[in-house]
Parts: C-alpha cells; sequence; structure tokens
C-alpha cells in the first residue's frame, strides 16, 4: 500500500509529489520466458497459462491461487514449448491442464495434460513437421480436439482422442480439413454438440472450417491479405468470432456470423503500416467480443466492444505474445510477454474502490469549511476512465471519500493511471492539480491529501 501527502490552498494549489507504477504483474522471470502464452481460467478465476522459456527450450506451466503463483517446467526433453495452447478440464474438486505445444527437435505435434499427480506427455503427429501452430479445446466428455499446421504439406490439419470400446483404449484421429498453403495460424472451438469450428491463414486470406456431418470450408476476407494472428470464439448460438490482423497495414480485424452473413469490421487502424502481433478474443455473457492484441510501437493493447461500439485501450507500452480470457464477471484477464524484460506478465481488469482522503486550506492556511471536488481519472493514453463529482465533500478543511463506491470504476492491475483532482470553494471555478498513482494492488490504494 502506498500513501501519498499533498496540500491544496485556496486559489493556489501545490502539488509535491507524484506516485507512478511501471508494470503488471511479473508470473516469472527467470531468464527469457513467456513466449508463445496461453491462458484459461478456472472456476474460481483463477488465472492457469502456459508458456515458452526461450532460455532452456521447455515448455511451462504457471497457475494462482490464494496462496500465490505456481510454476511448473512440463516438458524439457530437446527444444519444446513454442505455440503452446491451454484448457482447463473440471474433473471432480479438480481443474487439470491440458496443454497442446510444438516438439522444436522433432517437428512434432505434442499434448500434455496433469491427471491430478503426475504430467502426461503424448506425441500426437510426427508425419513430417507438424504442430507449428497449435490450438485446444476439449469437449462435453473432457477430451482434446486439436487444430495444427501441417508445415511439410501446407495443409490445416485436426486431431482429437476419442476411447474406442474394441481396444479398449484412447486413440488419436487425424484428419486432414484443407490443403494447399493453408493451416497457419489456427484457433479451434468446440460448439454445445462438440463439433470443431476453426479459424486460419490460407494463401493471404482468412477461412474458417467447421465440421458437422463432413467439413465445411468458407472464405471469410480475401480484401488484401488478410488472416494471420487469428483466434476463435463461439457465441450462445454457436456462431463464429474471429479476431485477426492485416499484414499490410497491421490493422486489428473481426470478423462474425449472424447465421445468414459475414460481417467484417476494422477494430485499431494505423495510418502507417505497423507490423502486428498476436490477437486472442473472447466473448462476454452478452455476446460482445473482448480482444488482447500487440502491435509493434503501441505495446499491448485491449479493446471490447458494447452497445456503444468500440473501446480501444493501451494495457502496457511492452507486450509480444497475449491470450485473454474472461472471468464469470466478464472481467479480462490477460497474459503476455514483455519482450523488453523477457518476462511473462499477468494482468487484470477488476472494479475496484479507492481511498482519497486530505484537506483544503484557504490562502491564509486556514481549513476552508466546506467544499465540492470533481474527480478524473485518465489512462495512459489521455483517455478518461472515470469521472464524478463530489458534492459538499469538504467539511472543517477535511474529505474521505470512496472512489467507485457509488460509480463503477475499473482499474487494470499495475498500470499507471492519473488522477486529476478539481476543487470548487464557495461556488467559484474548479482549480486543477494532476498527480499520479497505482501499485500493484490498487484496491489499497490510499490516496492522502492534508495541508
Amino acid at each position: 500500500m502506498k500513501r501519498m501527502c499533498m496540500g491544496f490552498m485556496f486559489a493556489l494549489l501545490v502539488v509535491t509529489a507524484a506516485m507512478a507504477v511501471a508494470s503488471a504483474e511479473v508470473v516469472d522471470s527467470e531468464g527469457n520466458v513467456g513466449g508463445f502464452t496461453s491462458i484459461a481460467l478456472d472456476s474460481n478465476n483463477n488465472p492457469h497459462i502456459s508458456y515458452y522459456d526461450y532460455t532452456n527450450g521447455d515448455l511451462k506451466y504457471a497457475y494462482k491461487n490464494a496462496s500465490g503463483w505456481h510454476i511448473e517446467t512440463v516438458d524439457s526433453e530437446g527444444d519444446v514449448g513454442q505455440s503452446t495452447s491451454i484448457a482447463l478440464r473440471k474433473l471432480g474438486l479438480w481443474e487439470l491442464p491440458h496443454i497442446s505445444y510444438y516438439d522444436y527437435t522433432n517437428g512434432d505435434l505434442k499434448y500434455a495434460y496433469y491427471d491430478g499427480s503426475n504430467w502426461h506427455i503424448e506425441t500426437v503427429d510426427s508425419e513430417g513437421c507438424v504442430g507449428w501452430q497449435t490450438s485446444i479445446a476439449l469437449d462435453s466428455r473432457g477430451y482434446p480436439h486439436i487444430s495444427y499446421h501441417d508445415y511439410s504439406n501446407g495443409d490445416l490439419k485436426y486431431a482429437y482422442k476419442s476411447f474406442n470400446p474394441l481396444t479398449q483404449r484412447f486413440e488419436w484421429h487425424i484428419e486432414t480439413v484443407d490443403a494447399g498453403d493453408v493451416g497457419g495460424f489456427t484457433s479451434i472451438a468446440l460448439d454445445s454438440n462438440d463439433n470443431p469450428h476453426i479459424s486460419y491463414y490460407a494463401s493471404s486470406d482468412l477461412r474458417y472450417a467447421y465440421k458437422d456431418y463432413c467439413w465445411h470450408i468458407d472464405t471469410v476476407d480475401s480484401e488484401g491479405e488478410v488472416g494471420e494472428f487469428t483466434s476463435i470464439a463461439l457465441d450462445s448460438r454457436g456462431y463464429p468470432h474471429i479476431s485477426y490482423r492485416d499484414i499490410i497495414s497491421g490493422n486489428l480485424k473481426y470478423a462474425y456470423y449472424d447465421g445468414s452473413n459475414w460481417h467484417i469490421e476494422t477494430v485499431d487502424s494505423f495510418s502507417d503500416r505497423v507490423p502486428g502481433g498476436s490477437t486472442s478474443i473472447a466473448l462476454d455473457s452478452r455476446g460482445y467480443p473482448h480482444i488482447s492484441y500487440t502491435t509493434s510501437g503501441f505495446g499491448l493493447r485491449y479493446a471490447y466492444k458494447d452497445a456503444y461500439g468500440w473501446h480501444i485501450e493501451t494495457v502496457d507500452a511492452v507486450g509480444g505474445y497475449t491470450s485473454i480470457a474472461l472471468d464469470s464477471n466478464d472481467n479480462p484477464h490477460i497474459s503476455y510477454y514483455d519482450y523488453t524484460n523477457d518476462d511473462l506478465k499477468y494482468t487484470t481488469k477488476q472494479p475496484t474502490i479507492v481511498n482519497l482522503q486530505g484537506g483544503i486550506t484557504d490562502t491564509n492556511r486556514n481549513p476552508v469549511s466546506t467544499a465540492s471536488m470533481r474527480v478524473t481519472i485518465k489512462n495512459v493514453d489521455g483517455n478518461v476512465v472515470y469521472q464524478e463529482t463530489l458534492n459538499d465533500v469538504v467539511e472543517n478543511g477535511k474529505f474521505n471519500v470512496l472512489l467507485g463506491a457509488t460509480q463503477k470504476l475499473e482499474l487494470w492491475e499495475g498500470v499507471k493511471y492519473y488522477l486529476i483532482i478539481e476543487v470548487d470553494v464557495d461556488s467559484t471555478t474548479f482549480s486543477t492539480a494532476d498527480v499520479t498513482f497505482g501499485d500493484d494492488t490498487p484496491a489499497g490504494d490510499i490516496i492522502v491529501f492534508y495541508p
């Protein structure tokens, strides 16, 4: 918890200090870690993250509970762990991680799962160079389904595991979904019938494939060179929503299907070509999309849509690979790679309350009997994220207010914000002071002003 002290004088505002915070929560900083990150949340809204250890060439896994972060090395046989994707299986009281990933040493698609006691590792496909880009989803029985790229043949492939009653064994089944310089940047989701839906890059286009009795393939967007870094989510009707990049401009794009037609939107655009990075999409309880994405020179960004349109903000000045998940209250949780410090990082945006305390004096340093305040909070982009007018909150020179108590205040953990205090004494015009506040736990901030 941090405390900041400063004084106000009527007609003259004196600002003496500022508090700043640099970054979100660092999960792992042992060497160069955090590439190809993927996040999933358990039923308690705790994050589980799979990622790649560049220094050692290992697949790693981190999860958080009431006692803090726990980190494990899952696979260290050769250079393994790129292109990770994670899903959780609920088994009784357990919520167990299942991870698909790429074995660079052997050019294989691999799969790891935890049974509550031990990790189990399997090679799913070893025909040629396969699995460079993978995505995993679990069906209603907890069986894995993986979409992945066959680099050797330029194909989109799909693998799923099921129980064979004849052999009394679990077996992998592998299918080629689409062929011919396709299958890059793949992402998979399963509908309520456990049917797979896959978005992927295909010869400069964004494509989408789904299976019921057979495979169906659509070209979603073919304007220019589009479709890299796809991510897919399904709404309550089973219709796909896809985030992806325009390769030429670096723009973030979003496509969704309404049951009859595809609709395409440019979410975030740039005046000059800006190299784009990964995207990750999740849908909230109302079906609105939330997207985390990275762009060179702009760091980690977050976009979400509501009834008023798209809203965009910068979360961190640095950010490579990113993955997003929404908790049971539709709050976003993001894992990402800090390419400047070579760390795995995590942040979440949650409703919070900030206690603002202080005092106001006149030019003779006597306590002001009564005054109103207007409080504004801006993010690093300079956009207003909160504003509230507090009438007659100063009594005998003192005030003690809770920001976020009557009006929702949502802040990213560990991210810098700017606090603007405007004071109205005796119905005169508001005067302004700019200060900075924040620490790793915004809900614990107490900002203290005194004469």
